[in-house]
């Protein structure tokens, strides 16, 4: 999928230009593969296109739906796309086994990842998902973020069925009752079954042992190399959309509506999902700054992950990210 409106915007200036200011004024083509379809997850992004602050940093921006965070960190590792949106737990894992790719903005600084289960379930705790059913999505975070969960609570891989299942299969599964819980992001199965009068419960990891920062943006580490200012304007671009998005969330449901019209995601369910995507953006509250996470807060997740996984100690965490494109002055939380 390619949508390329902040082009057209550009193209239609230059047209009015005298050619050697056209060619000064030309945008850069910047392609993000997404973690996923377009959702909550993405209002920022379709804020700061629809309202030109990528075309003002001379972008050129195709946004490209994904198949899973998974997915999209490998589609950068092998330099398939510049760009990737994806979960810091999948890209991290794809990194430490060699990848040469950082990440270098978080955009979701607290997981919204979880396990979703109907009320009426009996689970309340991660020790009553033992002998249970547990969906997980091929090709998302979920694939490593389940067993770090899982460890994290005293039970081993072997104590649940996991069930390959796709999202909107595995709703319908879980809803006929023929699995018992989905390893997901609440705005993702909470809105959606709450139209059929289910009642959800949610237990997120960051609350049972899994306090990691989730889906952020990475790029190959020669890219970034060759051109560290394409990445910063985009950086920049993004966050200022997402300060936008938390402030006026309609404004931003109606433009990704506008950039993804195929979307199933209904302007309702949009607006109903967007506080949990926003909550994870500032967890800090107001004032919080944007795409930020402080060196601490790695350093914590790299104790969990190199403790609860089998994730390499030959690197200090901070050969993993970078701070270096993020904007000089913040951007931060309304």
């Amino acid at each position: 999928m390619k949508r390329l409106l902040a082009g057209a915007a550009l193209a239609a200036v230059a047209a009015t230009l005298p050619l050697h200011d056209a060619e000064v004024t030309a945008a850069e083509r910047l392609k993000m593969t997404m973690n996923w379809t377009a959702d909550s997850a993405h209002l920022g992004f379709a804020l700061a296109e629809k309202r030109g602050y990528y075309a003002k940093e001379g972008l050129e921006v195709e946004f490209e739906e994904g198949r899973g965070s998974s997915v999209a960190a490998q589609l950068v590792a092998t330099g398939r796309t510049p760009l990737g949106y994806a979960d810091a737990g999948a890209a991290l894992k794809v990194a430490s086994q060699g990848a040469p790719i950082r990440i270098i903005a978080t955009i979701w600084k607290s997981s919204q990842f979880g396990i979703q289960f109907l009320e009426s379930s009996g689970i309340e705790k991660p020790a009553d998902l033992k002998g249970r059913k547990l969906s997980v999505a091929p090709g998302s975070a979920m694939v490593a973020l389940v067993p770090m969960f899982l460890k994290a609570n005293g039970l081993d891989e072997e104590d649940v069925t996991i069930v390959s299942a796709k999202q909107e299969a595995a709703i319908g599964l879980l809803a006929s009752g023929q699995i018992d819980a989905i390893a997901e992001t609440p705005e993702n199965v909470v809105v959606p079954l709450a139209r059929q009068g289910l009642a959800v419960g949610n237990m997120y990891f960051y609350e049972y042992g899994v306090p990691l920062v989730s889906l952020s943006l990475i790029a190959r580490e020669d890219r970034i190399a060759e051109n560290p200012d394409l990445y910063r304007r985009f950086v920049r671009a993004t966050l200022r959309g997402w300060r936008d998005a938390i402030e006026e969330p309609e404004a931003a449901v109606d433009a990704l509506l506008e950039l993804f019209p195929e979307t199933r995601n209904s302007r309702e369910d949009l607006l109903a999902a967007a506080r949990y995507s926003f909550s994870s953006v500032c967890p800090g509250g107001s004032g919080d700054v944007i795409g930020y996470t402080p060196e601490e807060t790695w350093n914590g997740i790299y104790e969990v992950m190199t403790t609860a996984l089998d994730f390499p100690t030959t690197k200090p965490m901070s050969a993993y990210y970078t701070l270096d494109l993020l904007p000089e002055e913040p951007v931060t939380c309304p």
